[in-house]
Order: C-alpha cells, then sequence, then structure tokens
C-alpha cells in the first residue's frame, strides 16, 4: 500500500521519514495491494477541532480522526489506477499533550505511530464502542505497536 504524508501543520516537527516507513509496515498488513492508498495528514488544533465537530459532532480537539472509504473500493472498477482506501488526521499537538506525563520510554514518534495504527484499525472496521470489541482493538494496537518497536528498534 502507498501511504502519503500532508504536513498542514508547523508547530511541531515531525520524523515524517520515520512516519512513512512505519505507517508503509502497519497498514501492508491489512492491504498489500499496489494500487491501494492511504493519506496522513498532520493538522493544527484549531483544524482538527473543525473536523471533530463538523463530523462527529464533537466541538472539541482531538488526537486521532479516521476515514474509511473501504465500502466504496468494491465500487471501483478493477483496473482503473489506484484507489485510497482511507484518510487518518492527527493533530500533533494533541499527540504531544498525550506524552507529558506519561511512560519515560514513550514519545512523540511513538505517539504518532499509535495513533496511525488506531486510525488503519477504524479503516479497516475496527471499533471500539463495545468492551469486548475495545478490549479485541487494544490488543491488536498494542500488538502491532511492540511488532514495529520490535522491527524499528524504538
Amino acid at each position: 500500500m502507498k501511504v502519503t504524508l500532508i504536513n498542514n501543520q508547523n508547530k511541531l516537527k515531525l520524523d515524517l521519514n520515520l512516519i512513512k516507513e512505519t505507517a508503509e509496515y502497519i497498514s501492508d498488513k491489512f492491504d498489500k495491494d499496489p494500487k491501494s492508498e492511504l493519506n496522513i495528514i498532520f493538522s493544527d488544533r484549531e483544524e482538527i477541532k473543525k473536523l471533530n465537530r463538523k463530523y462527529r459532532n464533537i466541538d472539541e480537539e482531538t488526537d486521532v480522526l479516521s476515514f474509511s472509504y473501504i465500502s466504496d473500493k468494491e465500487k471501483v472498477s478493477l483496473g482503473v489506477g489506484n484507489y485510497t482506501v482511507g484518510e487518518i488526521i492527527i493533530c500533533p499537538e494533541v499527540a504531544r499533550a498525550n506524552v507529558s506525563g506519561g511512560d519515560e520510554d514513550w514519545n512523540l514518534n511513538l505517539e504518532i505511530m499509535l495513533l496511525t495504527v488506531h486510525g488503519i484499525l477504524h479503516i479497516y472496521n475496527y471499533d471500539h464502542r463495545e468492551e469486548k470489541d475495545k478490549t479485541d482493538m487494544e490488543g491488536i494496537q498494542d500488538s502491532l505497536i511492540s511488532d514495529v518497536r520490535r522491527t524499528f528498534n524504538l
């Protein structure tokens, strides 16, 4: 799967090469189709708040939003270029706040990877509304983060 990063914020410096490499590694576990694409967009607090209000009717900042286009993939004719499976919008400022006061072994890059995994899981229809689903999703999420940390020596 092709991953495209779009950095629409300038508040925090991000290791875009590491993020792209790990996002491609994770997304390939869900979809190895070279015609599939995933967009990861980094936004500021104001923009993610607007999006959260518009799409979730929640008037506050959030760390990550994901939009899945998977259900439309089957409608697209085969052989007609690439297909975007979804978009993940991450607010690095909120992500950094998540890191504050946490495990000293945790950092912004790992938090961005966690949010990327979380977003990918939502794109592929995982959810955490019900307790059982939450337990399942968190287990997969933790396993993928452990795999990324081992693979990339983080």
